[in-house]
């Protein structure tokens, strides 16, 4: 029996136990594989139809997660062979059709599938039509009427099994070993936090998607993949990294969830049907679907569809799109990003009218071609039909708009023309407008398409959620300010008749939640209007499932694993939060590493988080809206990140709550606030202090200040000398970057430190560079002095040689050479000390002279008296 793979080694398994114990149990276990090889052929022919319009694959998907038998498999698969479907079949998967619906003669390995399959088929009372010549989709045909007479509508005789067995295992082994979609490397892949990928191999060896081990500039959601070139999701097969069991669809759909089936272990599980709940078939167009010819508006011909009634002006960013329309020397490529619903097209719209009533109009032509598949109504997100979904479909439309000499013809070069278009106008200055750009198939590919035939003075302007390509000009659209969200507020409240329900407070919370999101505060008046009384905007917001999905879910699942998992803990404690401490609490030991930095860039990038840098420290702080947030707690709820999310948000809550205007305070506030959690923790428990110290070491590299507190820390929480060691440490660190006149305490702190260790060297050393320093007063200088004079003196006691190394004496002689410079100052008492370096270094004559003035000074004073009466004998 072939057995090429996890992907059938595992029902092997199986079949070979079964066949222990007799044929009827043998040619079960055989007729679950027949059931396994029949879903496993018809998802991956399925997985091949490619993205259309009309949206053929996911009419068949929508088909299988709902059937409740082998025979609407086999239905299904007919249909993706010889359907409407089969036309759109990626390129390189064209022999795989060919292998199920080429007519073969007798001696072709699918013919012998066929026959033998028929023959057992025959033994159960079945009577097949296979002719002279048979094509190997009768061979699943012949499987799904076998399923049904044995296990759906009989009892099968140890007779019958005996006959059937040899012939089951010989036609199976036949298909499995020789089907080309079995030769190509089947594998299950998961990204990880580093955004490499974790490559699980099912079938052959993977070598294909070897690449994806050492790349992070690939964006794959986590599944089954079959290497076809490139790596091809089939959406029906479902197992994990570890393998440790595979389940397909068996129907029983109910309320946007499947059963699964693994014919392996006979285990079910229920999967997320929501992706194929909306009803098959061409949906309604767009209200941004644009005309279907070319109009002339003002002074340009185009096919925008009309702009939105109720628009309110964005002033800032129309002047900043419409100056870079104009501009025909640069920036071929004008990109407007932002969240779902935050108003771009509205705005793309708006300036293009514009341009259009300009008098010398920049452009001769405008083509708008629209990939929206969802419109953001006032009743909700609604599925509408793309225009365009792929680079065929841009030129196909781009040539049924121009309509050049020719066009309806089959063989005319359709996507050679738009190229020549993007290089030379469309009669004329040409601007191409590609609105809802994210949800073109493979949009980066499109994007360097694009890129590559496009020449000024045409230009190409994208709107899109997200970029994951470079080379354009980027506009950032974000929600609306103050001004401009209380007008649109002001605008719905009037046409909605709720003006007298909403207060000033009420509007004021409005705009403070949405985040000036037009689309959000409008879903909010519409239920105010609903309900006729003002509700919070936290309760309309956490109902409107829907809503949440239709804003985020394409952003979110485009993300990276790593900022997936980030999202998620700003989710779950909407709070405004030091972009430092995010990092930090993520990156704590039991966790696994990844770039979290890069993380939050790409949340930035995507318009999933708000920002804002403190004035106080220059360090940035982060936050999630509240739309963004609640659909970030309902996607934890189930996200494999939940157990890790909680737990790095235990740690980011000990920093403290904040909200947006608490940023200004800068960031070491709430250091503060964990330095204190740490220290009543660990008060307690000692041993709690490891957890934070990590976190801690983290921040002070960024913020060196924390090293002071994180040298309080471990010497509040123990005495003992290892942690004066680590305090001594850490007091260093902070000396490394330390202003100037931040370094003195601490450089003192450290000379005590280094007393109670008996470090005297160490001690020493401190002093002298207290002393040095500009900030240090004649007073402290006399203190310092005296300090290292005792010091030293009980390393000579100690008959300690290392004291008199040249860099100590150095250090003393420069200490001696400040305090000269403050000798005006300088008390009796403070010249005897100053004397004292001078001794200590071996400079007796300097000495005597300096203790000689301090007598000049203070005649009766005893330490100046008793060094010149020392030196003079």
């Amino acid at each position: 029996m072939v057995t090429p793979g996890v992907l059938f080694s595992k029902l092997d398994d199986r079949v070979a136990h079964d066949q222990e114990e007799g044929d009827i149990a043998y040619f079960n276990a055989l007729s679950f594989k027949l059931e396994y090889v029949t879903k496993l052929v018809t998802a991956g022919i399925v997985a091949c139809v490619g993205d259309d319009v009309d949206r053929h694959r996911y009419a068949l998907e929508h088909t299988l997660v709902r059937a409740d038998s082998i025979g609407s498999w086999v239905e299904v698969l007919n249909l993706a062979l010889t359907g409407p479907s089969a036309q759109f079949v990626l390129t390189n998967a064209t022999q795989f059709m060919r292998d199920l619906t080429e007519r073969v003669g007798s001696d072709d390995w699918r013919s012998v599938a066929v026959r033998e399959l028929a023959e057992v088929s025959v033994k159960f009372g079945i009577e097949p039509q296979v002719g002279a010549k048979a094509a190997l989709r009768q061979f699943f045909e012949i499987g799904a009427a076998i399923r049904n007479r044995t296990r759906g509508h009989g009892a099968s005789t140890g007779e019958q099994c005996s006959y059937a067995c040899p012939r089951l295992v010989r036609s199976l082994d036949l298909v499995v070993g020789q089907l080309a979609m079995f030769k190509h490397d089947w594998a299950f892949l998961h990204r990880n936090l580093s955004g490499k990928f974790r490559v699980s191999p099912l079938l052959g060896g993977c070598d294909c998607f070897d690449y994806l081990r050492r790349t992070r500039d690939v964006s794959l959601s986590d599944g089954v993949y079959i290497g076809i070139n490139e790596p091809v999701r089939i959406s029906l097969i479902f197992t994990d990294s570890d393998l440790r069991d595979i389940f397909v669809p068996n129907g029983n759909f109910k309320s946007n969830s499947f059963e699964a089936l693994s014919l392996i272990t006979n285990d079910v599980e229920q999967k997320d049907g929501s992706g194929w709940s909306t009803p098959p078939g061409r949906l309604p167009q767009s209200e941004t679907h644009g005309r279907v010819a070319l109009e002339q508006s003002g002074n340009a011909f185009t096919n925008l569809p009309p702009a939105p009634t109720g628009r309110i002006p964005r002033a800032a960013l129309e002047t900043r799109l419409l100056e870079e329309l104009l501009k025909d020397d640069r920036h071929p490529i004008v990109t407007l990003t932002g969240p779902g619903g935050i108003g771009k097209t509205t705005l793309a719209l708006a300036v293009l009218e514009e341009v259009t009533r300009l008098s010398r109009a920049p452009f001769d032509v405008i083509l708008w071609m629209s990939s929206r598949d969802i419109d953001l109504l006032e009743s909700g997100p609604k599925p509408v039909e793309p225009r365009v979904v792929r680079v065929d479909d841009i030129a196909n439309l781009a040539s049924e708009l121009l309509e050049p000499a020719g066009w309806k013809d089959k063989a005319f070069p359709r996507r050679q023309y738009f190229e020549q278009c993007l290089r030379e106008g469309a009669a004329g200055r040409t601007l191409y407008v590609l609105d809802n750009f994210e949800t073109l198939e493979s949009p980066a590919d499109v994007f360097n398409w694009l890129d590559t035939h496009v020449r000024l003075p045409n230009k190409v302007l994208i709107t899109t959620r997200f970029r994951d390509f470079v080379g354009d000009y980027p506009i950032d659209i974000g929600g609306m300010t103050d001004a401009e969200a209380s007008k649109l507020i002001d605008h719905e409240s009037k046409r909605l008749g709720i003006s007298q329900l909403l207060t000033p407070a009420y509007e004021e919370n409005v705009i403070n939640e949405s985040d000036g999101h037009p689309y959000v505060i409008k879903i909010l008046l519409g239920q105010v209007a609903r309900e006729q009384r003002a509700i919070k905007p936290e309760r309309i917001v956490a109902s409107a499932e829907h809503l949440l999905a239709a804003l985020f879910e394409r952003t979110y699942e485009n993300l990276r694993p790593s900022s997936q998992r980030v999202f998620l803990l700003l989710c779950s404690w909407r709070a405004f939060v030091p972009s430092i401490a995010v990092e930090a609490v993520s990156l704590r030991p039991r966790n696994e590493r990844f770039d979290v930095v890069g993380a939050l860039d790409e949340l930035r990038r995507f318009s999933l988080i708000e920002e804002m840098s403190s004035t106080a420290d220059n360090e940035q702080f982060v936050g999630v809206p509240l739309a963004a947030a609640s659909y970030g707690r309902r996607k934890l709820e189930v996200s494999p990140f939940k157990v890790a999310v909680e737990e790095d948000r235990k740690l980011l809550m000990e920093f403290g709550a904040g909200m947006k205007h608490d940023a200004r305070r800068g960031v070491l506030p709430r250091i503060d606030r964990l330095v204190k959690a740490a220290s009543a923790r660990s008060s307690e428990n000692p041993a709690a202090l490891e957890e934070f110290v990590p976190i801690l070491e983290y921040i002070a590299s960024r913020v060196p200040k924390t090293y002071v507190r994180l040298a309080d820390l471990v010497l509040e929480v123990d005495d003992s000398e290892p942690a004066k060691q680590h305090a001594k440490g850490y007091l260093r660190k902070f000396l490394e970057t330390a202003e100037v006149q931040e370094r003195l305490d601490v450089w003192l702190r450290l000379a005590d430190l280094c007393h109670s260790l008996d470090d005297a060297m160490g001690e020493v050393h401190a002093l002298s560079e207290a002393a040095l320093l500009p900030t240090a007063t004649p007073e402290m200088l006399g203190g310092i002095a005296n300090r290292i004079n005792n010091r030293i003196r009980e390393l000579k006691e100690r008959q300690i040689g290392a004291s008199w190394s040249p860099e100590v004496k150095d250090l003393i002689e420069r200490v001696a050479q400040v305090m000269e410079r403050y000798l005006p100052s300088l008390s009796a008492t403070d010249y005897s000390r100053l004397a004292w370096l001078y001794l200590n270094i071996g400079h007796a004559d300097r000495a005597r002279t300096i203790a000689r003035r301090g007598l000049g000074l203070d005649p009766e004073n005893e330490h100046c008296l008793k060094l010149v009466q020392r030196l003079e004998r």
